[in-house]
């Protein structure tokens, strides 16, 4: 992941420099909202029963959901413009 932002970035022109600070708006918020999401299905998926079997059905129903949201955003990044111009 770290180079990812060094990536993304080289192909800015000067005069789009807030870009850096939306991508780094853009991966906080998007981290903060998965965490809170996922955390929501599984925690809501295990219930309030400590034993061990629905554990493992939390988790794969929160695997599943992160396995299908990658594939939107896998899906929408390539309709997405190659080039950005003025």
């Amino acid at each position: 992941m770290a180079p990812l932002p060094a990536i993304v970035l080289a192909g800015t022109v000067p005069q789009h420099a807030a870009a850096s600070g939306v991508l780094n708006t853009a991966q906080q918020a998007g981290n903060a909202i998965g965490v809170a999401i996922i955390g929501a299905v599984f925690y809501g998926a295990l219930g309030g029963q400590p034993v061990p079997t629905p554990y493992a059905h939390a988790f794969a129903l929160g695997l599943t959901l992160l396995v299908g949201l990658c594939a939107v955003v896998a899906a929408t990044v390539q309709i997405l413009p190659e080039t950005v111009t003025d």
